[in-house]
């Protein structure tokens, strides 16, 4: 049975910030990064009571729901719009009704209450968690209004709400929430009850509009994490993303967890770091005799924007900093990176027997320590050349190495202070 292609009743509607159109072929074909964009863009016109798309027959606000049997996206009119216009797709249910629908006019269903004084009970034992400051079900009220989290508490002497999502939650509602949070400088964090990655198909929307909530990461929990948060005596999360098309997880605790933009966290960020990709995007330019040209200029370019350091590219050559990164690569990996050389004693006398670089031997002594290669340096040869070193001033962390040295490797230096 060949299976029907989707008729879209409205078929075009005009974005009021740019006056572009939007087709539904357009919609369908967007990727769920750029769907989840313009999906959290019309909620919040609509909350706001300011359209930002409207249909281009009628000029009626219109939002972009998924269709429930395909999971497509689909342009669907506000309440209110005129039933004559030729592309009239009806008048969606409210926003209320479906929330007091959800349960046959239940607040919640027994489980989500159940979970919700889990989490209390585990935030209460956590040793990071203020005492006393752990509420359950109570209104927050705010100058902006009021929310009544599932959860919240001082955690890390920082406000958190964890609000519990089990069944479909509107995107208005979750949106609503958010900014709430945020204007309240609070902390959100969206959990689950024994999360399973879907196999085929998608997750429903609700769970995608809080996967993106935190970065494309999901948290959950179940069995396990609450006898392990238990003996812990710490909240332990599973945390959920997606690796190429493959979803991955792992156990976190809360405190491991990454706070961002928005009050919100991630446990694996969705974009690796900026020092991350340039370390990564630097590899790739790598050849025996170190970085190709042209591409190091363009590197050198990003560096000295990115690190913001006082001085131009031509300085970045004059000072040997393609060889000192290239260095520091081959003690964090163990062996020669972008090097001739055999081993590590010869990348480091290479490095050491110009002249010009001897200003970074502290630098170099410092990263050798933290990444386990101290041996290194009373090797002979290395040492006679550290001695001789020494007697050269020495760059410190305000230093143009220095402060590239910390952006480009702070987990290492972190190291020094743990």
């Amino acid at each position: 049975m060949i299976e029907a292609i989707p008729r879209r009743t409205l078929k075009n509607v005009i974005d009021l910030a740019s006056m572009h159109s939007i087709t539904s072929d357009s919609l369908i074909a967007m990727s769920k990064d750029d769907y989840q964009v313009l999906r959290r863009a019309a909620t919040r016109a609509r909350l706001d009571r300011n359209p930002r798309y409207v249909c281009a027959k009628c000029g009626y606000a219109v939002y972009a729901p998924r269709e429930g049997r395909t999971g497509q996206p689909y342009w669907k009119h506000h309440p209110g719009a005129p039933q004559a216009c030729p592309w009239w797709t009806g008048t969606p249910v409210s926003i209320d009704l479906v929330s007091a629908q959800q349960f046959d006019g239940a607040q919640e269903s027994p489980l989500h209450a159940k979970i919700k004084y889990i989490v209390g009970e585990l935030l209460t034992n956590d040793q990071r968690t203020s005492p006393e400051s752990v509420v359950v079900d109570e209104y927050l009220i705010r100058e902006n209004g009021r929310r009544r989290p599932d959860v919240r508490a001082i955690y890390d002497g920082v406000p958190l709400v964890v609000e519990v999502q089990l069944a479909t939650t509107q995107i208005p509602i979750i949106v609503q929430r958010e900014d709430f949070y945020e204007n309240a400088s609070i902390r959100l964090l969206w959990l689950t009850w024994n999360f399973e990655p879907p196999t085929t198909g998608r997750l429903l929307s609700s769970f995608e509009d809080i996967f993106y909530s935190h970065d494309k990461n999901l948290f959950s929990m179940d069995d396990e994490t609450i006898s392990l948060s238990k003996e812990m005596r710490e909240v332990v999360l599973r945390a959920f993303w997606v690796d190429g098309n493959e979803w991955r997880s792992k156990l976190v605790t809360l405190f491991d967890l990454n706070w961002i933009q928005g009050g919100r966290a991630n446990a694996v960020p969705s974009t690796p770091p900026w020092h991350r990709d340039f370390l990564s995007r630097w590899r790739d330019a790598l050849g025996e005799k170190g970085t190709k040209w042209k591409v190091r200029e363009v590197l050198f370019i990003e560096l000295i924007a990115k690190v913001d350091v006082a001085c131009d590219v031509e300085d970045l050559h004059r000072l040997d900093v393609d060889a000192l990164i290239n260095c520091m690569l081959s003690l964090l990996d163990g062996l020669p990176v972008g090097s001739r050389q055999q081993n590590l004693v010869e990348v480091l006398n290479s490095f050491l027997n110009v002249d010009r670089r001897q200003r970074y031997v502290r630098l170099i002594r410092s990263f050798a320590r933290l990444t386990n290669r101290d041996a290194l340096l009373e090797i002979e040869s290395v040492r006679s050349k550290i001695v001789k070193a020494r007697a050269v001033a020495q760059d410190d962390r305000q230093s143009v190495s220095g402060k590239i040295a910390l952006a480009l490797f702070p987990e290492v230096f972190a190291l020094a202070t743990s």
